[in-house]
């Protein structure tokens, strides 16, 4: 596992090799398995975001903590995505914004989501204070396309295999169009994505918005203005 952590106006964590070989079997496993069984939903029934354009994303997702409800224990992605508190990696980082948060962090979900041909996700922020993806596809790599962009900052991030990004969720992102040969359509040969949104309980109720919003334009002002 290699740990790096990055500041172009704001911080990013990006971690190499998260998983072991093992570890990925077992993950691919269940994502296919989900796939396979028809259980990905499309936009309208995703709770996906959208404009006056339209949804922001087209692509195909599942919620896991719900599909999963109170038999967590029975998925292989939420029992191995606990990695990333176990390992420890945003308590070590330093920068201000990732070791105060993740003392107060208590709550994540997790959304699977895939990507063939045309497929995309435009420019957009989470509600969550941070978000961590995960990239997965079959090697070789049979799709192109597929970048991962900060757009307000002109970043453009690698999408590697078992490689994963960390940053605050109010920062824009977004996910250029995929590119892939009818050929391999329907084979799982895609771009996977196993999206992890960090919070706390108090933060996340919706009793909270407001103060959710104070904690973001206070993070918002001392990164934009240092």
């Amino acid at each position: 596992m290699d740990i790096r952590e990055y500041d172009h106006g704001f911080p990013f964590i990006i971690v190499d090799n998260l998983y072991e070989q093992e570890e990925l079997e077992e993950i691919w496993k269940e994502m296919q398995s989900l796939h396979d069984e028809g259980l990905f939903l499309d936009p309208v029934d995703s709770y996906s975001a959208w404009d006056e354009n339209g949804f922001l994303k087209n692509n195909k997702c599942i919620h896991l903590d719900e599909y999963f409800a109170k038999k967590r224990e029975k998925s292989t992605i939420l029992t191995k995505n606990r990695k990333i508190f176990t390992e420890n990696i945003i308590d070590t980082s330093k920068n201000w914004f990732f070791s105060n948060f993740i003392k107060t962090c208590d709550f994540d979900s997790t959304l699977l989501s895939y990507y063939e041909n045309q497929n995309y996700y435009r420019a957009h922020t989470d509600s969550s204070m941070v978000t961590g993806l995960c990239w997965f596809y079959q090697e070789p790599k049979r799709f192109e396309g597929g970048q991962f962009l900060f757009p307000d900052y002109k970043i453009d991030i690698e999408v590697a295999n078992n490689r994963m990004i960390f940053f605050p969720s109010f920062i824009k992102h977004q996910v250029i169009e995929v590119r892939l040969d009818p050929k391999y359509a329907g084979q799982n040969l895609g771009r996977w994505c196993m999206t992890q949104f960090l919070d706390s309980k108090s933060i996340a109720d919706t009793s909270m918005a407001q103060k959710r919003k104070e904690i973001e334009e206070d993070a918002k002002s001392i990164l934009f203005n240092r």
